[in-house]
This record gives C-alpha cells, sequence and structure tokens, in this order.
C-alpha cells in the first residue's frame, strides 16, 4: 500500500508541477521538474513527521493512500495556482489563498485526525490498581481533594494518547465552573524500567480539545501514572473535583475543522501576499483615494475595532454593566466602593450629592493611627475594612486618580439612569474605538502634511503598528480603574493631537471648522491632566504643530490669529481652573492630585527622589528583551532587578518598550546624517521625534520616582513615540522611492530590504502583543481556562 501511496502522490505532484507551463503554451523547463520533486519530498517529509506514533510503515492502509494522495493534490493545485495567476492581481490570488489557508487547517492543523485515524482504542480504566484511593460510582471515577491519584499496573500495550470519557466538574462554587486542573504523568516502558515523570497534562472540562492528549511512551508501557492537582495563582484557586466515566487510551482523535484558525490563516497569507514588496499597495499613494485601498484599511480597522471590543470581556469577571447586582459570580456580595471596579462609581455618587470625598467612612482604627500610610502598621493592627488604593487625607477617603474618566461616563450615566456605578469595561471600549480612529487620523494628517508621496501599504503599516505596540490591548485585558485612567488620558491625546494636526492644515477662510478644531482639541489636551498628567507633556508638540502658520507666517499678529489663539487657549485656562479648584479643595493646593495620601503598600507621603532607582527602571522599561519559552504562550514575565537595597514597586514586564518593539528601531534613522538632513527639512516632524524620545525618558523617570515600575505605565508615552518612529518609517521609505524612481542603484536594491523590514517588525509586534494577552496579568490561564486552554490547542495542534 505505501508502495502505491508514493507512486500515486509522484504522479499528482507531476500532474500540478507541470501544469503552469501547460496553461502558459510553455515548453517544461527544469525548474517545473524541480516544483515536481519539492512537492512530492515536502508531502512525504510531512508524512513521516505526522506518522511517527506508531510509525509511517505500520498500518499503512487505504485511508493514508487517500489523505495523501488529496493532500499532494491540494498542495499542487496552490502552488501550480501560484505560479500561475500569481501576477494577476488580488481578485486572483485572494481565492487560491483562502484554498491554501482551508487546506492548511485540514491537512496540517489536523494532523492528529490523520495520525491518530487507525488507532485501536482500548479503556485504560481496566488496568486501574485496585488499591487506589478515588471516588468510584456507577460507571464512573471521581477526583476530589485528597483523592487526586490514579495508577494503572501491567497495560503491556503501546499508549499513544489518553482521553478523558464524559469529563464533568463536580465543584458546587459558581465562580469555578470554569476551571482547570494539572495531571502530572509518570510510568514505565521498554526504555525506562522505573517510574519517569513524562510531563503534565492540562485540562479545563470547558476546553474539549484539552480531554486529549498526545503521549511519547517507548514500545509497550508497564505502569502508568497521573497524579491531579488544580490550578492555583493571586487571581484565581480551583480544586480538584471532576468525574469521568473512564479513561480511553489510543483515541481516534476527530476532524475539527476551526473557522477561526482558518479565517487567522487567510488572513496571514494574505497579509503576506499584499505586503511583498513588489505589492500594488506599496505603488499606489495613500492620498490617491484608491477605493481598493480604502478597502484595505477599513479591514484592517475592523480586525483591530474587533479585538478592542472583546478583549475586555475575555476575563468573565469584567462582564456586565452596573450596580451591585450586576456580575454576581464575581461580587464579593458587601462592599459598593471595590478597589477595582467602583471608585469612579462611588465617586459619581458622592458629587451628585454635592460631596468630593466618598461617602465611606473609614474604619476607627486606621483614623486613630499616627501614620495611616505605614502598610506594615496597617497589617500589624489587622485593620478591617480600609480601602485599599484610595487617598486617604483628612480622615476621608477620595479618590486620586483622574476626574475626567468619571465625568465623561459614570457620572452622567448615574444622572441619567440613577444607577450607580457604570462598570469600566464598556467604557475602556468606547475609548479604545476612540483611540483606534485618532491613530488613523493622526497619521493620514502627517501623510498630508509631510509624506504626500507615501504609499498605501506604509500608512497602514503604520497605523497597526502604532495601535499593536501601544500598550491598548494589555490596558484592555484589565479594565481596572489603573488602566482605566491612563487609557482615557491615551484616547484623549491622541484625539486632540489628531484635531490639531487637523486644525494646522485647515485653510484659514474656513473660519467655522478651524476653530472648532481648535477648540476641541485644546479641550482634549488639556482633559488629558484630568486622567494622567505625566501625558499633559504631550501638550507641548503644539508649537511645532502651530509654529509655522502663526509664529512662522505672523497670523498671530493679525486679527483672526488672536481670535483663533483665544479659541486655542480658553478650553485649557477652563480646565485648568476645574481641577486646580478641585484639587484645592481636596487637599489645600491646586497642584495636588493626592496620590501622595494613597492607602497602598509603602508609604508615598515619605517616598522622596532616589536616583538608584532611574537605572534599573530604564533598564527594564526600555531595553530588558523579552524572554521567550518553547510553550504557549511562549513569553515569560520578569521582575524588575536591581543589586540596591530599596523598596522597588514594580509589576511584571514582557520586555521593554524599545527591546520588545522593533518598529521603533526607526527612531535610530536620524543618526544618519543623510536621514538627519531630509527629517529637519520637514520641523513639525522632526520635533515630534525628537520630542517622543525626549518625553519617553523623562516619564519613565518621573514614573519611576512618583510610582514604581510598572508594564501599564509604557502607555504614557508609547502613542506618541511610536508616531515619531512611524515618522522615520515613512521618511524612509518616501525618500527611496523617491530616489529609487530616479534610477538610483543603492535605493532600488535597499527599498525592498525596507519594505520587508517594516512588515517584519508589524509582524512580530501582532505576535508579540498576542501573547502578552495570554502571557500577563490577570493570567488568563486561571480567570479563562476554556479561552485560555482552546487556544492553546489552537496554536499547538500537534498536542
Amino acid at each position: 500500500m505505501i508502495i502505491a501511496a508514493l507512486l500515486t502522490t509522484a504522479l499528482m505532484a507531476l500532474l500540478f508541477g507541470l501544469l503552469p507551463a501547460g496553461l502558459a503554451g510553455q515548453q517544461i523547463r527544469g525548474r517545473d521538474l524541480g516544483w515536481t520533486i519539492g512537492l512530492w519530498l515536502v508531502v512525504w517529509l510531512f508524512a513521516l513527521c505526522a506518522y511517527h506514533r506508531p510509525g509511517i510503515t505500520v498500518g499503512f492502509d487505504g485511508f493514508r493512500l487517500a489523505a495523501l494522495t488529496a493532500m499532494t493534490g491540494w498542495a499542487g493545485l496552490c502552488t501550480a495556482g501560484l505560479r500561475h495567476f500569481g501576477r494577476r492581481g488580488a481578485r486572483f490570488v485572494l481565492p487560491l489563498l483562502a484554498v491554501l489557508a482551508a487546506g492548511t487547517e485540514l491537512f496540517v492543523c489536523n494532523v492528529t485526525y490523520f495520525n491518530t485515524h487507525s488507532y485501536e482504542p482500548f479503556q485504560l480504566m481496566d488496568y486501574l490498581d485496585p488499591n487506589v484511593n478515588v471516588e468510584r460510582g456507577n460507571g464512573t471515577i471521581s477526583l476530589e481533594e485528597g483523592r487526586t491519584y490514579l495508577r494503572f499496573l501491567d497495560v503491556d500495550r503501546p499508549v499513544y494518547n489518553l482521553h478523558l470519557d464524559n469529563l464533568t466538574n463536580d465543584d458546587t462554587d459558581p465562580l469555578h465552573a470554569d476551571s482547570a486542573f494539572t495531571f502530572a504523568v509518570e510510568g514505565t516502558d521498554e526504555a525506562n524500567s522505573q517510574l519517569v515523570r513524562f510531563g503534565s497534562w492540562e485540562v479545563a472540562p470547558q476546553a474539549a480539545r484539552t480531554h486529549t492528549i498526545s503521549l511519547d511512551l517507548t514500545g509497550n508501557v508497564g505502569m502508568l501514572v497521573l497524579q491531579a492537582s488544580g490550578y492555583t495563582s493571586t487571581y484565581a484557586q480551583y480544586p480538584v473535583a471532576f468525574t469521568v466515566t473512564g479513561i480511553t487510551a489510543n483515541m481516534p482523535r476527530p476532524l475539527q475543522f476551526s473557522l477561526l484558525r482558518f479565517a487567522a490563516l487567510w488572513l496571514l497569507f494574505g497579509s503576506v501576499y499584499l505586503l511583498r514588496p513588489r505589492s500594488g499597495l506599496w505603488q499606489r499613494r495613500w492620498l490617491a483615494g484608491n477605493l481598493c485601498d480604502r478597502a484595505a484599511a477599513t479591514v484592517l480597522g475592523l480586525i483591530l475595532a474587533a479585538f478592542v471590543v472583546v478583549v475586555p470581556f475575555w476575563e468573565p469577571g469584567n462582564s456586565g454593566l452596573a450596580t451591585a447586582t450586576y456580575n454576581t459570580g464575581f461580587w464579593d456580595g458587601e462592599s459598593t466602593v471595590s478597589f477595582v471596579y467602583q471608585q469612579y462609581g462611588a465617586l459619581a455618587h458622592s458629587l451628585l450629592n454635592g460631596r468630593l470625598d466618598l461617602e465611606e467612612d473609614p474604619p476607627a482604627e486606621l483614623l486613630a493611627m499616627d501614620n495611616p500610610y505605614d502598610a506594615s502598621a496597617r497589617d500589624a493592627l489587622n485593620i478591617q475594612g480600609g480601602r485599599w488604593d484610595h487617598a486617604f487625607y483628612n480622615g476621608r477617603y477620595y479618590v486620586y486618580f483622574g476626574i475626567v474618566p468619571c465625568l465623561l461616563f459614570q457620572l452622567p450615566f448615574e444622572a441619567i439612569t440613577g444607577i450607580q456605578n457604570l462598570a469600566y469595561a464598556p467604557c475602556m471600549v468606547i475609548l479604545g474605538l476612540v483611540f483606534l480612529i485618532s491613530c488613523y487620523g493622526i497619521l493620514s494628517q502627517v501623510v498630508r502634511r509631510w509624506f504626500p508621496q507615501a504609499s498605501t501599504a506604509a500608512y497602514l503599516l503604520c497605523v497597526a503598528a502604532l495601535v499593536l505596540g501601544s500598550q491598548l490591548y494589555s490596558l484592555l485585558i484589565r479594565p481596572y480603574i489603573y488602566e482605566y485612567a491612563i487609557l482615557c488620558g491615551a484616547a484623549l491625546l491622541m484625539l486632540g493631537l489628531w484635531l490639531w494636526l487637523a486644525a494646522a492644515s485647515t485653510p484659514v477662510n474656513h473660519r467655522g471648522v478651524l476653530t472648532v478644531r481648535l477648540v476641541f482639541g485644546s479641550l482634549c489636551v488639556a482633559l488629558v491632566a484630568g486622567c494622567r498628567p505625566q501625558m499633559e507633556l504631550f501638550a507641548l508638540l503644539a508649537l511645532p504643530i502651530f509654529w509655522n502658520r502663526y509664529i512662522v507666517h505672523g497670523r498671530l499678529r493679525s486679527r483672526a490669529g488672536v481670535r483663533e489663539a483665544v479659541a486655542f487657549l480658553l478650553p485649557v485656562v477652563v480646565v485648568a481652573a476645574g481641577l486646580m479648584w478641585y484639587n484645592y479643595a481636596r487637599f489645600g493646593s491646586p497642584f495636588d492630585f493626592g496620590a501622595t495620601y494613597n492607602i497602598t503598600g509603602n508609604d508615598m507621603t515619605k517616598r522622596g527622589f532616589n536616583v538608584v532607582r532611574i537605572g534599573p527602571a530604564i533598564f527594564t522599561s526600555l531595553l530588558d528583551l523579552p524572554r521567550l519559552q518553547s510553550v504557549f504562550p511562549y513569553l515569560q514575565e520578569t521582575d524588575v532587578s536591581t543589586n540596591a537595597v530599596i523598596l522597588t514597586i514594580s509589576e511584571k514586564f514582557c520586555g521593554g518598550m524599545l527591546a520588545a518593539t522593533p518598529f521603533t528601531w526607526a527612531l535610530l534613522l536620524p543618526a544618519l546624517p543623510l536621514a538627519r538632513r531630509s527629517l529637519h527639512r520637514r520641523r513639525g516632524a522632526a520635533a515630534i521625534v525628537y520630542g517622543s524620545v525626549a518625553a519617553m525618558v523623562l516619564i519613565t523617570v518621573v514614573d519611576c520616582q512618583m510610582a514604581g515600575v510598572l508594564y501599564r505605565y509604557l502607555m504614557d508615552y508609547s502613542p506618541v513615540l511610536l508616531l515619531g518612529a512611524a515618522i522615520c518609517w515613512l521618511l524612509a521609505d518616501t525618500t527611496l522611492a523617491r530616489r529609487a524612481a530616479g534610477g538610483e542603484a543603492l535605493a532600488v536594491s535597499l527599498l525592498p530590504v525596507l519594505r520587508i523590514g517594516m512588515a517584519a517588525a508589524l509582524a512580530w509586534s501582532v505576535v508579540y502583543r498576542f501573547c502578552t494577552l495570554f502571557a500577563m496579568e490577570p493570567w488568563l490561564q486561571g480567570m479563562n481556562p476554556s479561552l485560555y486552554y482552546t487556544v492553546n490547542r489552537l496554536v499547538q495542534f500537534w498536542m
């Protein structure tokens, strides 16, 4: 049978290898035979890997013959089609890529189906040691805390995989409906006479793909041991509590065609095709307004927006809308001012009642303390009811986070509906969409103002890199008050910069439009101070944005220019006055936002300045390389490391901003004299580039001194830093494209390298951002096991 398969696949490969030459009416050439041989070898190399259990020659039957022939036909059709139609445009190639994606999903991603089709299953429970202490029901076996051990004796048969039959979760806690546990797998085989640990089998009852695991044991298995343990982390703890009707060994795996994975593969193949250096997206100007280019931008925007909408709800605790009864499974049943969910709701309620403090009375023990900010003293007194991460001043609780998110969402929501505590997740979805739209708008203005010859591909890559390279999705997956305030500031900042750039490009005779853009642009940027004061540093970008019109050309000296200056400054004055009054009324100083009085893990009133903090903060935040691992989610979290004997306030990182985001490496471009001269001819763009780098360093230092070294703080500067990097990429691409069009040999050689590098930088951002969603807090492995392990198995399809 295997000989027949070799011959059949060889004939199939020969047919499709020679087909392009036949369709084109050309003579058969050596490369056609090369495609034939290569196609045939690839199929059989894949078969050699796929059928390694129990071996490609063992049990080779008609099904394998049909499967390998079909796979050769699919691979041949795709390669022949791409060879023949590859130069005829997207309308021919994209359907072929859909076929390529479908076949990849069918043959490659379902390799376990083809590998296990001929397996002969048997019931492993028949070999269960009768002395094992488990609950034995009528045709069931149950494991629970204290009884988590299964031992199978004298199996004396090969075991290629294990499948949990009819797995059910016995935990009655509603918070544990979606749970996870792990089997440690030990055994003896023909290569190991003593018990050896082979690995771990992670199982989520609601993720059906995890109910089967492939093994790699040698020959006949003697003893097999499964030791169960529950998942535990800071955010979730699951006991062992489940029942099975059996454990089947050597289970034939079902064919599971995943539409989600198929769509992801099609997008991947399509992106590679559309972003190749010779693609029309690189040849057409974005400002030309080509319909296909606008369609590509729309598709990209919809994909990015879809993740904005769904990511906040990946953690079940973020579901719901408002009130103490929403999302009851994750509410503690008592508190009305939860530190992560309801501070802004409590503030809105107080404001509607004419108060600036929160209406909850602090515990008497806290009021009696000489230094209530001493965390160790609070712990020693075992104070109950104290509010973590609230400002405590003169015996009252306050919200030290900026008031603007509350004024935009929680306050009007309660005023209109009478319902308290609007959840943060839906608010952050709106802010995330504003941020996304603003990225499109800002880069469109950048292209219009400084790079009118920029290609569509360069523009779209910059948009995607700006969105993915920032911390947008990392904030969305943790819609707590910290991330909420930061995202609100970033969204308002980007919206304000977009309106300012648009105002600077608006003809002066369009007074109404110009005034509206100035007013609302300044209003947005001013409101940033009421979200995340550090970000207000970027208000200085108004100088390079408006310098040319109002200073160089002297418009500020005209009556119309004065009116426009008033329109620009009035929102700033009004917002600044309001925030200063708010601060003074609470803390006696117009510039005190209250963060110093935070009830947290260290005494912020005595934190002070220490230069020793700067080095570790800059290295970890900017330069620390991502730590990779071989298993999903492929990234490892790291801690801030320092030899200084000092209290370091930090959270986990997955790489520094510069080290983990190759797109930012374009900021090195001005080090080249030619590029620097070209950039300086665009003074506004140069100011953004240099200003973004300076702000990155300054904000990193300020953040580490004021609060600590936290991954979410990268959002304080990453959007503008990536905007500066995008300007450098656009500068390089447009300059090389112009020189290549003029016939300059070096530019002709460098242009495709630059474009491949730009696409590769974005590809890394896509992979890195996807992995961080699963690798970092709040650790979806425990918070949403069914999602985590389903994605785990979709990616690691060979398990």
